[in-house]
């Protein structure tokens, strides 16, 4: 799931995959869908090295389309900092591929950390001050983080890739788990009523949020990418309630 693989238009359709549990208890079918998906992007990292984390709709360099990125998510995400937990805020950036905006999010926080599950892309990322990479061992697996360590969670193109409401709702829960107190989400995700392409899932607003009902996500910004109506998600992690 690394961050800015939009569906492409080429892709074909398919069914969402049955679920069934194996001895412990877990669904496998989520399972194998996961190992699909990281597949998926492990093969289109090796034959699209670091374009691989954009939708190939985009003719323009894969600088400019980072470049407006920036300028998309950057100043949004700026102003919702300083509610983040601190004094030293960390950023989860969830699916960061190759490092695109990861070191963006560590300048605007303090520190950041980077989470993929196609080593590939990881090896690709740029060393930066304050910034971390760690690999997601497989792809329905828990996040590399201890609970309650990060004050921000940040995808960008990336929750599309987690295909069916069930693993939505894992993922989300994960997302719960790793941040601390009052901890900010932050989610710029495709929203679409077209039918899923086979690697991606088309979603709505009304869809992450009933994912991540713990965030109160609301909508703060939309933009046009490659053709694609592209939602910016803000919401937040509770206060611990007191006694």
């Amino acid at each position: 799931m690394p961050g800015g693989g939009m569906a492409d238009a080429a892709t074909t359709a398919t069914d969402e995959p049955g679920l069934t549990a194996d001895a412990g208890g877990r669904a496998t079918g989520d399972h194998e869908a996961a190992a699909a998906g990281v597949a998926y992007w492990q093969a289109r990292a090796e034959a699209l090295g670091a374009r691989s984390v954009v939708s190939t709709d985009h003719d323009e360099p894969l600088e400019d389309i980072t470049l407006r990125h920036r300028a998309l998510l950057l100043p949004e995400l700026a102003a919702l900092i300083p509610l983040a937990p601190g004094p030293v805020r960390t950023v989860l950036d969830l699916g960061c591929g190759s490092g695109r905006l990861t070191a963006d999010l560590a300048a605007l926080a303090g520190l950041a950390i980077g989470v993929d599950p196609v080593a590939e892309l990881l090896d690709a990322a740029p060393a930066a001050e304050g910034v971390e990479y760690r690999l997601l061992e497989a792809g329905d697996a828990p996040l590399p983080l201890s609970d309650g360590e990060a004050s921000v969670a940040f995808t960008c193109l990336v929750l599309g890739g987690i295909r069916g409401a069930t693993a939505l709702a894992a993922v989300g829960a994960e997302l719960e788990r790793v941040l601390a107190p009052c901890g900010i989400v932050f989610l710029a995700e495709s929203v679409s009523d077209q039918p899923d392409a086979g690697h991606w899932a088309f979603r709505s607003v009304a869809d992450y949020a009933a994912a991540m009902p713990w965030a109160g996500l609301q909508e703060i910004a939309r933009f046009d990418d490659a053709g694609d109506a592209v939602s910016i998600l803000a919401g937040r992690k509770p206060a611990l309630a007191s006694n």
